[in-house]
């Protein structure tokens, strides 16, 4: 079980375990915080909610409402959580009551957790069962990982990147417009990508020896202008201009026959949370605009 010290970052992702199930409408409407593939969580439950959370001294009120910042914190929780209960259902895949009952037995053995509020105590028990859920996921066959990848490659849970950095959007399309003609990738990139070690590396953006990195590694780190020019690559279809901080790239997500075993090997390293990360990429979600815009390549709302 977690310690009470670790209580404030976990309240707001269990709750959103606990109530998501009553709160979600079957169809997205003006009256929903948020939507997931075109399932609702009403604005009224997600104030009810958030009051729970302000009350509880989780995060502080003001003007008798949780401040937009911390709502978006509760907003991604049950996002993630709404779309763990869908790609969970996806797969046929249920929570074991064997495993329910050793996370009660677990907990129980803790001679702190009587003391928790009985709220408290539901939201730690779903939480550990959640982890529980995914970590037992089995990793997918290399044909369902195929058949992901051909749709979408971060819907696998990762990418596969190579990239060609340029200054301006005008050697931008000087260079999509020599790929077209033929010319290697990796060879335009050592002759004209102002990156550091691109005359060597062809543009690649591997991982050590892994031709791809875990999608969720990435959000945490890359230029989210990148990463989105990123997710919506094709495979083996030149991209962009993409602008980022850095300037204009062209983005080259690799087909799946060349990388498909770095594919497996970064997956199978944890398949459930890869692969929700993935499924979270690809979902159609929409956010009250009051609360801002969800970026499916980042997985935040901003």
């Amino acid at each position: 079980m977690k310690s009470p010290r670790t209580l404030r970052r976990l309240i707001p992702v269990a709750l959103a375990s606990v109530m998501v199930l009553a709160s979600c409408s079957n169809v997205s409407s003006a009256n929903d915080a948020f939507s997931v593939n075109g399932t609702g969580y009403k604005q009224t439950d997600f104030d009810t909610l958030t009051g729970v959370l302000t009350t509880a001294g989780q995060f502080k009120a003001v003007n008798g409402k949780i401040k937009k910042e911390d709502a978006v914190v509760v907003l991604r929780t049950l996002i993630r959580y709404s779309a763990f209960e869908q790609f969970i259902a996806d797969r046929k895949v249920t929570i074991s009551e064997a495993d329910r009952a050793e996370v009660l037995k677990n907990a129980n053995a803790d001679a702190s957790f009587p003391t928790y509020p009985k709220p408290l105590q539901d939201v730690l028990v779903d939480l550990n069962l959640a982890d529980v859920t995914l970590k037992k996921l089995a990793k997918p066959t290399e044909a369902e990982l195929k058949k992901l990848y051909d749709k979408s490659p971060a819907s696998t849970g990762t990418l596969c990147l190579s990239h060609i950095l340029v200054k301006t959007e005008a050697e931008a399309k000087t260079v999509l417009a020599d790929l077209d003609k033929g010319v290697k990738f990796a060879d335009e990139a050592a002759k004209k990508s102002i990156e550091p070690g691109a005359d060597k590396s062809g543009g690649s953006l591997a991982n050590g020896d892994q031709a791809c990195s875990a999608l969720a590694n990435l959000q945490t780190s890359f230029d989210k202008d990148f990463l989105a020019g990123a997710v919506a690559a094709k495979p083996g279809v030149p991209t962009g201009p993409v602008k980022s901080s850095f300037g204009y790239h062209v983005i080259l997500s690799h087909k799946f026959d060349d990388v498909k075993t770095s594919v497996a090997a970064v997956v199978a390293e944890n398949p459930g949370t890869t692969l929700l990360a993935g499924y979270l990429s690809t979902a159609d979600i929409t956010v009250k605009s009051v609360y801002g815009v969800w970026n499916g390549a980042t997985a935040a709302i901003s």
